[in-house]
């Protein structure tokens, strides 16, 4: 059996004493399960077991998993994805296994977020065991840990049936969703058994968001003030000379505010107060989104197995898995107002206020003529994944033999289709009539509000539609694929969406063999060997609009919905102008669309015409296989040491993979804004490494109920698959930046998104120390210190010589040259006309990123205590955690404190729990088409509550509370006052009833 099962399948039974009371809801039960698993383990491990009901009385694994020291949630996954990180890392740092296996979960479909838990039910599992320190033997890959998912076998179940029914209430939108599970273990025979399980949970909940999408420093092109009227009126908080070269503070001057070239004058516009508030500039928000995404659908997750021990020295076993998590009517409402040079103008009131990073900020900021947009986006999330595991054990007093083949395979898909519906800005003078006053509340939801006049916003037009992706009549210069527009140019409709689908196959088959000796303190010698393949397969597409029958729509295909009316349940004061299609009507009327057969006549899933000149489709069409080849070598010891028992085992392990992507590629130029598949071949691209991976574990025991470990050991990670694309993708034509242009100079723009083919794995050296007093039955008191040295980390790159190479590469625009702040084609620029090169891609850092912490944790029963205090029980546990990297990748996603509260008290008729977990800000990668620049997310603390009642033996009613404290989570720039985002989940109540059978 895999290692960790078999760890605590051979803990020792508790003692009669253990446990004074007879506990029937099982909470108590899990916290003493969880002590003793963790006792009986030589590695260093944490974990959490069912209640003893089937059942862990959270609303999914990733939630129950930031019970564990050292374990956070990330909240800023949408659809309750539960992704985790663990010791601080990102998710994609941590191996998750099955049972001690590697297997493929749902691939995840964003950066660095890892195995998306919520796409399993939690029903279904035994316990959870973060396993901190892994031997030679365990999967390689997890540098932060391995998160063991454990299905117990059929042999080690109590006979009997279970039948749980639950009703969910999710208080933002009021929505219900029921869920059941139906459980059965059986022994057929003393060695022959066979288990079931299948959960069935109907998802029905809803997030609003308000998004603050950027903050942009006030010129004279946004506010619609001349040169001289904005020198007058904000000239105070400009520099009035040029700021140093190179500076990294936020220095602007008047200058370069009023756009005025190298050689220009501005001394006409300076007075005796430039400069003497500040010489930052002064800022306002330029764009908000509302935005609510509602999640419908279902998740169905299944197990099973069958055990057989035909005799003492034998057993074979199996066990499966199934799950499938379908939200096909996901959809996403954004109402999105912005503006930005050239299109609208911003005017603020009040007072600004100096931040703490050194700018000034106003609060209140109104809108003229700017691109008010709603956009509605089906959102069909569909995760699958399923597998078996399949054991074979033979042992005697002498050797353990022992087989594990694993199969299995995990899917996840994102479609999306977006409607877009805008009224454009005017130029000339002209205005399009909307206005609109937005308070941000410098991040104090009570005081945030917004207002747009006229109503309604939008417009939906039933004729005159005119397809932007050519010349047309409207346009002659047309090139938005996705795009229409009414005769005028102000009213504008769009298609597109970006479609995810990836699919991930691992397979493995591994033998260990081990001989028990009786050498000195070696008590065994065990070894192994596996063999295993990942294939991954990526698709991408991106829609466009050509071709949709807009003869079809009519004018009630859009509405004023609901949920303005109790948006994030009244806590914002936001406009409730704001009107949203309904998208199945209108996709149903606009489509079958006709193919657009110059570009080959592809569709995409969602049965629109692909644009194969969008970098979904470059980027996310190619297939990975790696096949690995395994072996190990560990020494088992347990000796005495000045009257001391010692134990813990050390050994290598080593790791060869043979890599092979295949990959479109751009060969020919795209002639226009839509491309042809014509512009892409397939290529072969093959790599290969190969790692000796030593570990060594000991346990002490300093008396009889205090433990010290200590643990090292080196692993490495592979790129994740969806965060980096194979592929270099060059757009050469130069787009004109009006924004940094002058009167006598031209900026233009290429891009350049750089393939990342040659990623190597990153390597960590971990150091783990614990020390444990077990002071009492069920009780425990520890303290851990970790340290994790990483070389290599993948890291998005801000370094000149990758992006601004002065041999230009082979990028097709000749030598390049690096100013501290731009990368210029040196050979296709003029002293009027200048091209600048982007470039964007990762790269494996050549410097060391240190991550360490301590973790304490303190779990006591008090059944030790009189009366009515027995009953009490709790357990506290807190993390500190801090990292070290180059200042040019630093660190995302680390708090550095985060802490859990658990008071629990229980009667054999009844128990109660309460649960407090905290974590402080952390900040986040500084990626995203619409997120800005670098941000950070705010401390949060969350309540829940958990109770249970037994109206009989055999049946239990309960009831848990989520979020009871009714938080909200917050992302802000720099400064709290730079609010970024604000999300609302609300409260959630489940109850349920339980029968045993």
């Amino acid at each position: 059996m895999p290692m960790i099962v078999s760890a605590q399948e051979a803990a020792p039974a508790p003692a009669e004493d253990d446990i004074n009371t007879v506990v029937v809801t099982g909470i108590k039960k899990s916290y003493l399960d969880a002590v003793r698993a963790k006792r009986s383990n030589i590695e260093i491990t944490d974990g959490i077991s069912s209640d003893g009901l089937g059942r862990f009385p959270d609303l999914n694994v990733g939630e129950a998993l930031q019970r564990v020291p050292g374990v956070q949630i990330n909240r800023e996954a949408e659809g309750r994805n539960a992704t985790i990180n663990v010791r601080g890392m990102p998710g994609s740092y941590a191996q998750t296994t099955i049972n001690g296996v590697s297997f493929a979960a749902p691939p995840s479909l964003a950066n660095d977020q890892g195995t998306p838990l919520g796409a399993f039910n939690s029903d279904i599992f035994s316990a959870f065991v973060i396993q901190k320190s892994p031997m030679a033997n365990a999967p390689s890959g997890g540098l932060s840990g391995n998160v063991d998912m454990q299905i117990a076998p059929a042999l080690s179940r109590k006979d009997g049936g279970t039948f749980k029914a639950s009703y969910e209430y999710n208080e933002l939108g009021k929505n219900l969703a029921p869920a059941f599970t139906l459980g059965y273990n059986k022994h057929l025979s003393e060695s022959l058994a066979v288990f079931g399980t299948v959960a069935f949970k109907k998802e029905n909940f809803r997030r609003d968001t308000l998004r603050f999408n950027g903050y942009s420093r006030l010129t004279p092109t946004l506010t619609g003030l001349t040169n001289a009227q904005f020198a007058s009126t904000y000239g105070d908080y400009y520099s009035a000379s040029d700021c140093p070269s190179g500076s990294t503070s936020f220095c602007y001057s008047l200058k370069n505010a009023l756009g005025l070239p190298a050689t220009g004058d501005v001394t006409p516009f300076l007075s005796s107060a430039t400069g003497s508030k500040g010489n930052t500039g002064v800022y306002a928000l330029d764009a908000i989104r509302q935005y609510t995404r509602t999640n419908e659908g279902d998740l169905w997750t299944a197990s099973g197995g069958i055990e057989w021990k035909p005799n003492d020295s034998t057993k074979l076993g199996i066990v499966g898995y199934y799950t499938d998590r379908d939200l096909p009517k996901t959809t996403q409402h954004f109402l999105i107002n912005a503006v930005w040079a050239g299109a609208g103008t911003m005017t603020p009131s009040g007072t600004p206020v100096q931040t703490s990073d050194g700018r000034w900020l106003y609060e209140t900021v109104t809108h003229d003529n700017f691109p008010a947009k709603i956009s509605t986006r089906q959102y069909g999330q569909h995760q699958k994944a399923g597998g078996i595991v399949a054991n074979a054990e033979w042992s005697n007093e002498d050797w353990k033999v022992d087989g594990v083949l694993a199969l299995s395979k995990g899917e996840n898909s994102s479609i999306e289709t977006e409607l877009n519906l805008q009224t454009n800005s005017v130029s000339g003078g002209g205005t399009n009539g909307i206005s609109g006053t937005i308070t941000t509340g410098f991040g104090d939801l009570d005081d945030f509000s917004y207002t747009v006049t006229p109503s309604p916003q939008n417009i939906l037009f039933t004729s005159g539609w005119v397809w932007q992706g050519a010349s047309n009549s409207i346009n002659a210069n047309a090139s938005d694929p996705a795009g229409y527009l009414q005769p005028g140019g102000v009213y504008y409709f769009s298609l597109s969406g970006s479609e995810s689908l990836a699919e991930e196959t691992v397979n493995s088959a591994q033998v260990n063999v081990e001989r028990f000796v009786n050498f000195g303190p070696i008590k065994s010698i065990k070894g192994g060997v596996q063999l295993l393949q990942n294939k991954f397969e990526s698709r991408g597409f991106r829609n466009m609009g050509y071709g949709l029958q807009m003869q079809n729509i009519t004018a009630d295909m859009v509405y004023t919905p609901s949920f303005v009316g109790d948006f994030m349940n009244g806590n914002a004061d936001i406009t409730t102008n704001w009107i949203t299609f309904d998208a199945e009507r209108f996709i149903d009327a606009v489509t079958p669309v006709t193919p657009y057969t110059a570009s080959g006549g592809g569709l995409t899933t969602a049965g629109f015409n692909i644009q194969y000149a969008d970098g979904a489709f470059a980027d996310y069409n190619y297939n990975t296989q790696n096949d690995v080849s395994q072996a190990y070598i560990q020494f088992k010891f347990d000796t005495d040491i000045l009257g001391h028992r010692v134990r813990g085992n050390f050994g290598t392990r080593y790791e060869s993979t043979d890599n092979k992507i295949d990959s479109y590629d751009v060969i020919t130029p795209f002639t226009n804004s839509i491309g042809s598949l014509s512009n892409f071949e397939w290529q072969s691209i093959e790599n290969s490494y190969d790692y000796w991976l030593p570990s060594a574990i000991f346990a002490a025991d300093i008396t009889d109920d205090l433990i010290l470990r200590g643990a090292y050991y080196k692993t490495y990670v592979r790129p994740q698959a969806r965060q980096y694309s194979p592929v270099t993708r060059i757009s050469p034509s130069p787009i004109l930046n009006a924004n940094l242009s002058t009167p006598s100079v031209s900026i233009y723009d290429t891009s350049v998104r750089i393939g990342n083919n040659k990623l190597e794995p990153y390597l960590a050296d971990s150091y783990d120390l614990s020390l444990e007093w077990y002071n009492r039955p069920g009780g425990m008191v520890s303290l851990a210190y970790f340290k994790k040295i990483i070389t290599g980390r993948v890291v998005a790159t801000s370094d000149p010589a990758i992006l601004c190479p002065s041999d230009g590469s082979t990028w097709g625009f000749g030598s390049l040259s690096w100013d501290g702040q731009y990368c210029t084609a040196t050979s296709l620029s003029t002293a009027s006309s200048i091209v600048h090169v982007n470039a964007s891609g990762a790269y494996n850092l050549d410097k060391d990123t240190t991550v360490e912490g301590v973790e304490f944790s303190i779990q006591q029963n008090f059944d030790f205590l009189p009366g009515f205090w027995r009953n009490f029980g709790g357990n506290f546990n807190y993390a500190y955690t801090e990292s070290k990297s180059p200042d040019i990748a630093p660190f995302p996603g680390i708090s550095k404190h985060a802490t859990n509260a658990i008071l629990f008290y229980e009667t054999s008729k009844f128990g109660v729990r309460a649960v407090y977990n905290y974590r402080t800000d952390y900040p986040l990668n500084a990626n995203g088409t619409y997120t800005g620049g670098a941000r950070s997310v705010k401390e949060r603390g969350q309540l829940d509550l958990s109770a249970s009642y037994n109206l009989t033996d055999a049946i239990t009613l309960s009831l848990d509370a989520y979020n009871i404290t009714d938080e909200k989570r917050y992302e802000y720039e720099n400064d709290e006052r730079f609010v970024r985002w604000i999300d609302y989940d609300g409260r959630t109540f489940t109850l349920s009833a339980r029968a045993v059978f």
